[in-house]
């Protein structure tokens, strides 16, 4: 991986799973519709996580990263243990202004897309290796006040923030113990960034949502599929 050119790995990454998914259809699926396009139960997020390692920084092409940062970024990609493996391919997007201070635990994850964002809600994007909060322009001021003692979104300031406050009241707590749970799962500490909506940092941060098109172009896990279905069916015919 190390010696290998980016392009060539991006290439053949694509085409192994083309090759697969197409060995299944030809052997396994021949009943179904020609153009359909057949996932066996065992290999449906093969296409999503193939996408992510693709719209990777390890992998990404582009001159905005130095040739260190993506040097040490492939060298820490090989030795992730799994469940880091995973986040760190598949971010995980949990939201916060919904909590239920009464509860415990993490909150359910939401698919990495802006699809499932809302401009009304806070949300954590996390992937081993950072940590974002992000928060909407229309949040309500109460919950702002509740957990970062500001009552207006034009009073966040994104510099200030590296992290939550202690606050006295259920709601900070719940909040904070989320994060705490988060950081605890990892193995390096994960520095809090706020982003808030339509900010100038909000670029940067979606490009961690994988399922998205990427702001350099690159394909949105729907297109994807529909460029993996293609190669499936040339292979076929």
């Amino acid at each position: 991986m190390l010696s290998t050119p980016y392009q060539t790995i991006r290439e053949r990454l694509t085409e192994q799973c083309a090759v697969m998914l197409a060995c299944y259809r030809k052997n396994c699926a021949t009943q179904s519709s020609a153009g359909q396009l057949i996932l066996p139960e065992c290999m449906k997020l093969l296409p999503l996580y193939a996408n992510c390692i693709l719209k990777s920084d390890c992998l990404r092409g582009g001159a905005d990263m130095p040739v260190d940062d993506k040097a040490w970024l492939m060298q820490t990609a090989l030795g992730l243990d799994l469940m880091t493996t995973l986040v760190y391919f598949y971010p995980k997007l949990l939201p916060l202004h919904n909590l239920d201070p009464a509860e415990t635990g993490v909150p359910e994850q939401l698919r990495c897309s802006c699809t499932f964002m809302q401009s009304d809600g806070v949300y954590l994007l996390e992937d081993g290796m950072n940590l974002f909060i992000w928060v909407g322009q229309m949040v309500k001021p109460e919950w702002l006040q509740l957990v970062f003692g500001v009552s207006l979104f034009s009073q966040l300031d994104p510099e200030k923030m590296t992290t939550l406050l202690d606050l006295n009241n259920p709601v900070s707590h719940r909040v904070r113990s989320v994060v705490e749970e988060i950081r605890a799962e990892r193995q390096r500490f994960m520095r809090m960034i706020v982003v808030k909506q339509k900010d100038k940092s909000e670029g940067f941060f979606r490009r961690f949502l994988v399922e998205d098109k990427g702001i350099d172009g690159s394909p949105s896990y729907v297109d994807y599929l529909c460029h993996l279905h293609r190669q499936i069916k040339d292979l076929l015919n």
